[in-house]
């Protein structure tokens, strides 16, 4: 393949800060609510230290891989088990950009229309996709340098108008029973798994000065957004909670602010969209480039693209009125599979590198 060292670590941070926590804003408060009540902002700091483990695992494989981890991959476990890892990782990555997809259409369809408009509203959608994806992991990083800016204006205006209307006595007692944050936990692990992303995007490093230090902090800053967001929207919604999906918009919108100025938290709920565009193209970039890595393709390549945007429009169109079920579905029969190529998968990465490291070290003494 040609000279992957095209990103930076700060773009890595500026993708790990939106991307790793806006998909989590709309359905998964309601959710973790229904489960561990009060508790559900513990179960979501949960989630974020199980992610945490696999981050670290993900910049250690980054950090001691001197070559791409594809070829890494083929130089320690050979190229059939290389090639077989990354198509399934492929189709590992086609999954988990659904969920926030069937979130997103359903979020514009029930907000910003008065009636339920049909899935040709949301084709533009697949259009932008495309285009990402197509155009790499280089470009998708320089955009979002101007995508971070985005994300923070927008969490502003939400935060600004929601905060003050919470009762934050609803989140007492401050750690609830641990089967219930376990159980909050595990009822949202669709939505977490993201560090796995960074184990890819590795290759494309220019420079690993100070990758821990500064992931770790990015890492941090898209946690403390994420908790703080599902704190306060139980405490506006308390009781209720588990039945006011679609997150941002509902949380602002009690504000007395806006019986002044109009609904400014749509200006907020509108470029939040466009940020979970770039989230949900991520995993679809990453598919792409799984099936890339294993299939050498030459040029300027538009079919596989093509096809990837292609059937998550379709595997939309069979599931847009379904979120629900659709997601209950996931978590019956995948979450084995998404524990599989989110968790295991980095640690048995990072074990490897380990010790790859050590026979090279010992064969150069």
């Amino acid at each position: 393949m040609t000279n992957l060292k095209k990103i930076s670590v700060r773009q890595l941070c500026f993708i790990i800060i939106p991307l790793f926590s806006v998909c989590k804003f709309y359905v998964l408060p309601a959710l973790v609510s229904g489960v561990s009540l009060e508790g559900g902002w513990t179960a979501v700091l949960l989630s974020f230290i199980f992610d945490f483990i696999i981050l670290l695992a993900s910049i250690f494989t980054i950090k001691n891989l001197e070559k791409p981890l594809y070829n890494s991959s083929v130089e320690i476990f050979g190229k059939t088990l290389t090639n077989i890892t990354f198509i399934l990782y492929a189709v590992y990555f086609f999954l988990k950009a659904f969920i926030p997809l069937v979130e997103q259409k359903n979020t514009i369809s029930l907000t910003f229309y008065e009636s339920q408009p049909t899935l040709l509203i949301f084709m533009p959608f697949f259009v932008v996709a495309f285009y990402i994806v197509k155009r790499g992991v280089t470009a998708f990083a320089r955009s979002v340098e101007i995508i971070i800016w985005l994300f923070l204006f927008s969490m502003l205006i939400i935060f600004a108008l929601s905060v003050p209307a919470g009762s934050y006595g609803a989140l007492l007692p401050l750690f609830n029973s641990p089967r219930k944050i376990l159980a909050g936990s595990y009822s949202i692990l669709l939505w977490f798994g993201d560090p796995v992303y960074l184990l890819f995007l590795g290759s494309y490093l220019k420079s690993k000065e100070k990758l821990y230090k500064k992931t770790i902090i990015s890492y941090a800053v898209a946690a403390i957004i994420t908790v703080f967001l599902v704190a306060v929207f139980y405490s506006i919604f308390s009781s209720v909670s588990e039945r006011q999906y679609y997150a941002p918009i509902k949380m602002s919108k009690y504000s007395i602010t806006l019986s002044n100025i109009g609904r400014l938290d749509y200006l907020g709920s509108v470029i939040l969209s466009l940020v979970s565009v770039y989230a949900i193209c991520m995993p679809l970039i990453l598919c792409y480039d799984s099936i890339n890595n294993v299939f050498s393709f030459k040029g300027d390549n538009v079919i596989i693209p093509f096809l990837v945007v292609f059937f998550e429009a379709v595997l939309i169109y069979f599931c847009q009125n379904e979120i629900f079920e659709s997601i209950k579905f996931v978590q019956r029969y995948f979450v084995p599979v998404f524990i599989v190529f989110a968790y295991v998968l980095p640690l048995v990465y990072a074990f490897a590198t380990l010790i790859h490291k050590r026979k090279k070290e010992k064969l150069n003494v």
